[in-house]
């Protein structure tokens, strides 16, 4: 299920830390422009990136296989990237249907899942923090201030198989996130794709991943 409605009630304040006002709208452009929109993150100096099931953004280069776009927005602040741990405290960022800044708070779970619609066979991690529409494709911030993975779809706890999912089926909330790990294999296939059409590779990320896998389930 993509991000539509909501599993609970996120603040309407990034007062708690002005590291969260990093996140931003965007617009669909033609053939809807300004109709729709989503949430948000820088990914380096020029280039940003949010879900790729918000239709129509303009200046996307490239299409994940999973539920990320990277597309063209220049700035000169951004944002520290790195791997989630699970357990940690995490606090999603973006935008609701008014356009009104909100945050969840929750923490990461080792649990990891698939999503059907999305394509790739890509895993995504999950939180248990409120998401709302509108959120999609904003940031999943940890306590140190660095993004950890971008907030996709929410999970209907009637619609979990506590028989199969028990490690789902006692969870406040199921909301999910593609991981920085996931989003940073999309802008290396993007980087491989440019160096196979004889292009220059774009700008890097600027910062490592911490690395902390979780396990596939």
């Amino acid at each position: 299920m993509l991000l539509s409605g909501c599993n609970g009630m996120p603040t309407s304040s990034f007062a708690s830390n002005p590291t969260y006002d990093q996140a931003f709208v965007v617009h669909s452009g033609g053939p809807l422009p300004m109709l729709l929109m989503a949430s948000a993150i820088q990914w380096n100096e020029d280039y940003a990136v949010t879900a790729k099931h918000t239709p129509f953004l303009p200046g996307v280069v490239h299409e994940g296989l999973g539920d990320v776009v990277f597309f063209r927005h220049k700035a000169e602040r951004t944002p520290q990237w790195r791997q989630f741990v699970p357990g940690e405290a995490v606090t999603a960022v973006g935008f609701n249907g008014l356009q009104m800044p909100v945050e969840g708070r929750g923490h990461a779970s080792a649990s990891m899942v698939r999503l059907k619609g999305t394509g790739g066979g890509v895993f995504y991690s999950v939180h248990d923090g409120p998401l709302v529409k509108g959120m999609s494709g904003g940031p999943l911030f940890a306590d140190d201030g660095k993004v950890v993975g971008i907030n996709i779809a929410y999970i209907d706890k009637d619609e979990i198989d506590s028989a199969r999912r028990p490690d789902l089926a006692g969870a406040e909330r199921v909301s999910v996130f593609m991981p920085y790990s996931e989003i940073d294999r999309e802008w290396r296939r993007y980087q491989f794709q440019l160096a196979q059409q004889g292009a220059k590779p774009q700008r890097p990320k600027p910062v490592p991943a911490l690395m902390a896998k979780a396990p596939q389930v």
